[in-house]
């Protein structure tokens, strides 16, 4: 492959989604552009014939879609972030990257002509993204609001607050992957999403786009809605937003700690153990206070409610 031939790297993560990767591999080929992109596929040993149809397609399209086959399932060795340092180790290639994971899809033929096009021309800009429809698969509610992106300026305090940054709809400069590369102890990173979109907001501006170019699809194996993940995070979390403090300093610090003591509330709900419950409460209760009071009286009230629910 040669690396400075392509203006885009698109970056496709898949496991194990055979009903939904062929509309992602479709969203990419139907692209009409005036600059050459390719599509990296990292299909983590996938085991229901996902595999099978990547490669069909790849056979197909071999100018844009190229597989990477993993003969050992790298996600068990760390995780998702494991998987997103794997791609940028070795494909952080062209001038900018977009990404679409594989049970996301594209919908607008131009969305990276689009976005390029508005990149081209913004030079101080390091990012943009877009509205995307959500596309339900299971019964959980999807709490992003990703469906009414405003053609403005995000800075970071808004988009770490008010997260509707759609995964799938993400275009960045290269550098802001080559900031991503040297986060200070990136080993403490949870969910990657987050951390990209920061490293634009340090290398430059993020813009978002109104129109609706892709499909966030919501089913129940993905990371965000997996209950088993979402254990793990929370045991996790405290020490993932740590490390986001540490190295985004355009997040205003009171939002973030106030999300680091809601977070060492959570994990305390969960310890086994006796001690490490309490000293995760007494952190929150150092972290912020007035987080700690409030998320402790919301606990207390849906307590006190669940037991006189009992009783009738």
């Amino acid at each position: 492959m040669d690396r400075k031939q392509y203006t885009v790297a698109v970056w496709c993560i898949t496991y194990n989604q055979k009903s939904f990767i062929k509309d992602a591999l479709d969203g990419f080929i139907m692209q009409k552009t005036n600059f050459p992109f390719v599509v990296i596929v990292h299909d983590d040993k996938s085991t229901d014939g996902t595999t099978d149809i990547i490669l069909d397609y790849a056979q197909k399209y071999p100018n844009i879609i190229i597989p990477v086959i993993e003969t050992e399932n790298q996600w068990s060795k760390g995780g998702l972030k494991h998987i997103i340092n794997i791609m940028n180790n070795r494909f952080r290639i062209g001038k900018y990257i977009a990404f679409c994971e594989g049970d996301d899809y594209w919908t607008s033929p131009d969305k990276l002509q689009t976005q390029i096009d508005f990149l081209e021309s913004h030079p101080d800009y390091s990012m943009c993204f877009h509205s995307a429809v959500k596309k339900y698969e299971c019964d959980t509610i999807a709490w992003i609001n990703c469906e009414n992106i405003e053609d403005k300026d995000y800075d970071a305090t808004d988009i770490f607050i008010n997260w509707t940054v759609p995964t799938a709809s993400v275009v960045c400069r290269k550098e802001a992957m080559d900031f991503y590369a040297n986060i200070k102890g990136a080993e403490r990173i949870q969910n990657y999403d987050i951390f990209i979109i920061l490293s634009c907001a340090m290398t430059g501006k993020i813009r978002g786009i109104s129109r609706k170019m892709s499909v966030y699809r919501i089913q129940g194996e993905g990371l965000t809605y997996n209950q088993n993940a979402l254990i793990k995070c929370k045991m996790n979390n405290p020490e993932h937003f740590e490390c986001l403090k540490e190295n985004f300093p355009v997040v205003a610090r009171k939002p973030i700690d106030n999300t680091i003591a809601k977070t060492l509330f959570e994990r305390a709900l969960i310890q086994k153990d006796v001690k490490q419950c309490l000293y995760d409460l007494f952190l929150s209760i150092r972290t912020s206070p007035l987080t700690f009071i409030k998320i402790a009286l919301l606990f207390i009230t849906k307590k006190i409610k669940s037991m006189m629910l009992s009783y009738k």
